[in-house]
């Protein structure tokens, strides 16, 4: 296992820092990693008794695209990953949910992030107002077939990592009954 031997803050931004981390292998070679650390984020799945999943449109300066997302956010300082699903799904969705249920975790880029995503599944809900922040911006929300979804991964027609490990380890776990997991 690699020893860190040293470690040095080379961004603190907004958003993310980025540290740069000096290791030695057990063989004796030297590596130096730059690790962005943003924070650990949710996201949710949020499907209605019809099994359509509510999406987001969301303009990523990033990619410079539109990109159909599930609601999702950042974990606040000393905040619950649960409540923090329930804040971002309402904040970005008006969704208000009566149960929230954890379904998974996972690091998005282990290669050069620490960050971690936790999952969570919404059933039973109300629509309400949205409660954007100033950074957001919300193009459209929709509801697609949870069968419609795995059709789109299949055809290459979704791009979000972290969208399909939500949508196929639902699928998987609960859809129709658990029948197909």
């Amino acid at each position: 296992m690699n020893k860190l031997i040293s470690k040095k803050t080379e961004f603190d931004g907004r958003r993310f820092k980025v540290i740069q981390k000096q290791y030695k292998r057990d063989d004796g070679v030297d590596i130096i990693r730059d690790c962005v650390e943003p924070g650990n984020a949710v996201i949710i799945l949020a499907i209605n008794e019809n099994d359509e999943i509510v999406f987001i449109d969301q303009y990523r300066e990033t990619i410079e695209e539109i990109a159909l997302e599930l609601p999702a956010g950042m974990i606040e300082e000393n905040e619950d990953p649960k409540e923090a699903a329930r804040r971002e799904l309402e904040e970005e969705t008006g969704i208000k949910a009566k149960n929230i249920e954890y379904l998974t975790s996972c690091y998005p880029s282990a290669g050069y992030t620490n960050e971690k995503i936790y999952i969570y599944v919404a059933k039973d809900f109300e629509y309400g107002e949205q409660h954007l922040d100033e950074t957001e911006e919300i193009l459209s929300i929709r509801k697609i077939h949870i069968e419609e979804c795995m059709k789109m991964i299949l055809e290459d027609k979704m791009e979000h990592a972290s969208v399909y490990i939500a949508i196929q380890t639902y699928y998987y776990k609960y859809y129709n009954g658990g029948k197909n997991g």
